[in-house]
């Protein structure tokens, strides 16, 4: 090799050299890419279920109807706990939703689990309890739910609602076409629509029934989100 071909040689070999690199990095950098998009439920599920445990109410928000002459909402407030018990499974809460000025008149408990599925998707399932008046303390003791097996529940099949990431936080959304409940005028299973949107301080809450013919028997047509805001949040 005269010198010629020598110093050809050698200029080529760190391009080589620096391609190869290239190459790895780019490979380092889809696999990075790739195992963030498959962490992304679980980081999603680890900020939905860190947000929403607290107290709630919707005092703004019926303030606001009244001053403007509307049908006010339904002044509520819900408080959400985590259920700490391994039977239960890592994200089991206990919703219970009350009058904002009668705690004592409780209108809705429920049970909700929350979980990465197979899909790759934040699903929450949400289910009633069969004895509801045993767990009416759990607000104020939250070592009465440790004692909640599965056999206390009366699962809302159908009724999932399946989360994804908003612009300001997240967003549930049932499916109506499979979700059938009795309302509160109605023994009979009515189609309902079922909608949660979460924000670091807020939570809004939709439900809405309507029979065969397509007739609302619950909830709002005009502003169906109950807009609750967090007035505290659990003792860590």
């Amino acid at each position: 090799m005269d010198k010629k071909q020598s110093r050809h040689h050698l200029s080529v070999r760190p391009l080589r050299w620096v391609a190869l690199l290239a190459g790895c990095a780019a490979g380092v950098a889809g696999c990075m890419s790739a195992a963030h998009e498959e962490k992304k439920p679980e980081i999603q599920l680890a900020q939905i279920t860190r947000w929403l445990p607290g107290s709630y109410n919707n005092l703004a928000q019926h303030d606001s109807d009244v001053h403007a002459g509307k049908a006010p909402h339904e002044a509520l407030a819900i408080t959400i706990v985590a259920v700490d018990s391994p039977i239960m499974g890592l994200h089991t809460f206990y919703l219970q939703e009350s009058a904002a000025d009668d705690p004592q008149r409780v209108m809705r408990q429920q049970v909700l689990t929350f979980e990465v599925n197979d899909q790759g998707r934040v699903r929450e399932q949400v289910a009633n309890l069969i004895d509801p008046r045993r767990w009416r303390d759990g607000p104020s003791s939250p070592e009465l739910l440790t004692a909640l097996v599965t056999e206390d529940l009366a699962p809302l099949n159908g009724c999932d609602l399946f989360w994804h990431q908003a612009p300001d936080g997240f967003v549930g959304i049932g499916d109506p076409a499979r979700c059938h409940v009795p309302t509160h005028t109605s023994e009979l299973a009515a189609t309902t629509q079922l909608v949660a949107e979460l924000k670091s301080t807020e939570l809004d809450l939709s439900e809405q029934s309507y029979d065969a013919s397509g007739a609302l028997l619950q909830g709002r047509r005009d502003d169906p989100l109950y807009r609750f805001h967090k007035v505290s949040t659990p003792k860590p």
